[in-house]
């Protein structure tokens, strides 16, 4: 936990929280915090700042805060075929950490049934792990997180009503056009999807293609999924950021 992040309801008066279980414990024995100590905090999908260590006991620790700067409010999109239960939390926590603001899951070819009656489709279980990819990077937006059952559907009537950012990829091994060949405006939010272990069906690429979606080629060899989250959004973040350097 590289930051405190609070729930709004647990900030009473004069900014005072009072922390128990997981994040207590964290301050008390990781962190070894002592009266006094000053640490990154926020709220969750509101403001960021700093907490000051009040008190520290064996059964709370008591922070005063102090949150009035703005955070980002993110706005890219990550399309993504549910994957095995413990990888698609891993990527619910990967995806909060790099500041997606929605999360489209679906059922593409290649999604197994069983995926999606597992905890980890459970709203619940998937803020938890949200959260710990917001505390991992020190943000406090919380992504939305949308379930699609349907692969047309919800490429031809959802995504229409989500509006997507102008610039969207698909994550595809043999796709034609590589990352390094693109060129992407400074700072402009993007829509990414990424298919399952064994990548999306050529159907699937056509019908998000038909969508606006452009196939991408990362490394020039197949990836696990959250492996190639990391890639794809790592070379796509850095073309934006490059496009925004003085020429």
């Amino acid at each position: 936990m590289n930051f405190l992040l609070l729930e709004p309801h647990e900030v009473g008066a004069g900014g005072i929280a009072r922390l128990q279980g997981r994040r207590a414990d964290h301050l008390r024995t990781v962190l070894r915090v002592e009266p006094g100590r000053r640490l990154r905090a926020g709220i969750v999908d509101g403001l960021l700042g700093t907490a000051t260590v009040q008190h520290v006991d064996d059964r709370e620790v008591v922070v005063a805060t102090d949150c009035r700067e703005p955070a980002d409010p993110g706005a890219d999109v990550l399309l993504l075929a549910v994957p095995r239960p413990k990888v698609l939390l891993r990527m619910l926590a990967h995806a909060a950490a790099l500041g997606f603001a929605r999360i489209v899951l679906c059922r593409s070819w290649r999604v197994e049934k069983s995926h999606l009656q597992s905890s980890a489709m459970r709203a619940a279980v998937q803020r938890e792990h949200l959260l710990h990819g917001l505390e991992q990077a020190g943000r406090t937006r919380l992504p939305e997180v949308v379930f699609a059952p349907r692969f047309v559907p919800m490429v031809q009537d959802l995504l229409p009503a989500l509006a997507l950012p102008a610039l969207r990829f698909t994550g595809h091994p043999a796709a034609p056009t590589a990352t390094a060949t693109l060129e992407l405006p400074a700072e402009a939010p993007f829509a990414l999807a990424l298919g399952p272990d064994g990548g999306w069906l050529p159907l699937e690429v056509t019908t998000l293609a038909a969508a606006g979606f452009l196939p991408i080629a990362g490394p020039p060899h197949p990836l696990r999924t959250e492996t190639a989250l990391a890639a794809l959004f790592g070379q796509l973040d850095l073309l934006r950021r490059r496009g925004s350097l003085p020429r």
